[in-house]
């Protein structure tokens, strides 16, 4: 056999035990599906499995530093106490991060603030076609996406911030690096449960800096050297919510005087002409998707 044959075989027995790791509630570990089994049928949609997911929309409100209304009336609107313990909070306030939930329908202030930023984004994104196009995927809080359950997504807040403006050296995980450049705050949101009309959210600070460089990372059986940043966690201000259907979860800065994490985030410049930065993610509903197996090898795809 010659090499690139023997090569492809190799790759595509690796590919297919991949989907048995798929395991879905109420359905027994099963055996390692065989070759046989992908050559030559189709696996009927309505006899896969099902698999949830989230469907979750996302927004960021941008707003003068020196405009009162997050402060003066987003927050007044919002329940802080319930979410968390009480130590836990305190722990994220001090590192100038706060975080609250909508229930319900949300407060005319959060519905004021996304309107404006769904409008900001549909004017500024693209040509006027990419504009068209992009307003299929918003909604009225902003754009749509999908989590499944042990899966993740990244949401930039701040991008391509030039470090030699800001303090930075005064954040102990950011001091002791010597490439600072093209500094991004990212959050990376995860769904750790999942069930009909409820989701266990969590979410990720990150900061994504020094240039992009290949990095050597693992996937699944394939060794990879993707181009990407260095990649800081700030793991203690990771937190957890849970959210039902229609609940909004908030994310902005506990101000204060000091410099911290939840200052780069949401207001890294000072002067007349710094912002104020708002995430606002929405649980819009669970959607159940069915697995389909057939001899186009689309691993992965699935329809709803």
């Amino acid at each position: 056999m010659s090499q690139a044959p023997a090569l492809a075989a190799a790759t595509l027995m690796l590919l297919l035990p991949g989907c048995a790791l798929f395991q879905w509630p109420g359905e027994a570990t099963k055996s390692v599906t065989s070759p046989r089994e992908w050559f030559g049928h189709k696996t009927k949609v309505e006899d896969a499995p099902t698999l949830n997911t989230a469907r979750l929309e996302a927004s960021i409100v941008t707003k003068p530093a020196n405009d009162e209304t997050i402060r003066q009336h987003v927050w007044l609107e919002l329940d802080e106490s319930g979410l968390m313990a009480a130590d836990r909070r305190q722990r994220l306030n001090q590192s100038g991060f706060r975080v609250a939930v909508a229930s319900g329908t949300a407060p005319w202030a959060l519905q004021s603030l996304a309107r404006e930023a769904s409008a900001a984004l549909r004017t500024t994104e693209g040509q006027a076609s990419q504009n068209l196009q992009m307003s299929d995927q918003l909604s009225a809080l902003g754009p749509t996406f999908n989590v499944m359950q042990n899966s993740k997504s990244l949401i930039e807040v701040q991008s391509q911030l030039d470090s030699s403006m800001l303090p930075i050296n005064e954040l102990p995980e950011l001091a002791i690096l010597r490439d600072q450049s093209g500094l991004r705050c990212v959050m990376e949101v995860s769904v750790k449960e999942l069930m009909d009309d409820m989701v266990l959210l969590s979410v990720l600070p990150q900061i994504h800096i020094g240039a992009n460089t290949p990095r050597f990372s693992i996937s699944g059986s394939t060794e990879q050297l993707p181009m990407r940043q260095n990649i800081v966690p700030l793991y203690d201000q990771q937190f957890t919510v849970r959210l039902h259907t229609g609940d909004i979860v908030v994310i902005g800065q506990q101000r204060s005087q000091k410099w911290n994490s939840g200052r780069l985030f949401f207001e890294p410049l000072s002067g007349s002409a710094a912002t104020e930065r708002l995430l606002m993610i929405r649980l819009a509903g669970v959607d159940q998707m069915k697995g389909q197996r057939d001899s186009s090898f689309r691993l992965g795809a699935y329809d709803k």
